[in-house]
């Protein structure tokens, strides 16, 4: 059985992944400061933070010899600060090349690494975006991504590790929490607040946190290197995305459309194209935006 190494395993992905139907093929070795429960199955024994705990990293590598990484830990931040950026440097690339050099030091030659990057890497762009286009980050956040990347690929020409980089669009599901779009909405509408928007023009593109994850588990499964995009490839307007949700609650009244500025760096067409995805390793998305969205809110709802 592939033994994977896992970092933020209690995080929202990491959890899904964890308790996917696919994740009982594979022998995990989950790592998260976070998760004093075991996670799914209690699977989760060995608590160490890969932005924070090298030494303890090295250890669990030398001693676990994975067969594969799924690297997830990471902080979704906006930078702003000279602390913010620092924590982003430190939490994407900081942890990122502290798990490839416990892998250098442990002797592992040409392990399987999927880092997860983001679709942000390709910056203001007109989509949907492809691997090919050259990536143009314009906020802290998709350069800490990109730079996490290189340090992949840099430790992949080191032979190291073989390098596999997902850019996933913008991730959602049921039990998603944060500042994110989709979850804060479905919580505003949960406690019946008003939640104040944009006008709503750029368009994003929202991927199910379960396809996601069934593209991970493919690409681990088969081994894959490369840059792979996961999305629908539709980029739908946030105020579309705002007015379904908010029909769906029967609040429509709480939506408040144009009530703050757009983003001074703010990216406008985000949809990326997934045909690599498709046609080398036969991954398809499964779940509609409209059943993806209604799952969403019931779960916030409690129904």
């Amino acid at each position: 059985m592939t033994r994977v190494l896992l970092t933020g395993a209690a995080g929202f992905i990491g959890r899904n992944l964890l308790g996917a139907e696919g994740a009982r093929a594979f022998d995990w070795i989950a790592l998260d400061r976070a998760f004093p429960d075991g996670g799914p199955g209690g699977i989760v024994d060995r608590v160490v933070d890969p932005m924070e705990d090298p030494a303890s990293l090295a250890e669990v590598v030398r001693r676990t010899r994975p067969d594969a990484v799924v690297h997830l830990a990471g902080w979704l931040g906006k930078g702003g600060t000279p602390e913010n950026r620092t924590r982003l440097l430190q939490a994407n690339l900081g942890s990122t090349w502290n798990l490839l050099d416990a892998l250098a030091l442990g002797g592992r030659r040409e392990v399987p690494f999927l880092l997860a990057s983001s679709a942000l890497v390709y910056g203001d762009r007109e989509g949907p975006f492809r691997e090919d286009m050259e990536c143009r980050p314009v906020d802290e956040y998709g350069m800490s991504k990109f730079l996490a990347e290189e340090a992949v690929r840099c430790h992949g020409r080191r032979g190291v590790v073989a390098p596999c980089v997902l850019r996933p669009a913008v991730v959602y599901g049921p039990g998603q929490t944060g500042g994110m779009f989709v979850p804060a909405l479905a919580s505003a509408l949960s406690r019946g607040e008003r939640f104040p928007m944009t006008a709503g023009a750029q368009k994003r593109d929202l991927i199910h946190v379960r396809d996601l994850c069934d593209a991970i588990l493919a690409l681990v499964s088969q081994s894959r290197s490369g840059t792979f995009n996961v999305g629908t490839g539709n980029g739908v307007s946030m105020l579309e995305i705002g007015r379904i949700l908010a029909a769906m609650a029967g609040r429509s009244d709480l939506l408040g459309v144009g009530e703050i500025p757009y983003r001074e760096s703010e990216v406008w067409e985000y949809a990326v194209d997934s045909s690599a995805l498709r046609e080398q390793v036969g991954w398809r998305p499964r779940i509609e935006l409209q059943d993806g969205l209604r799952e969403t809110l019931d779960k916030e709802l409690g129904t």
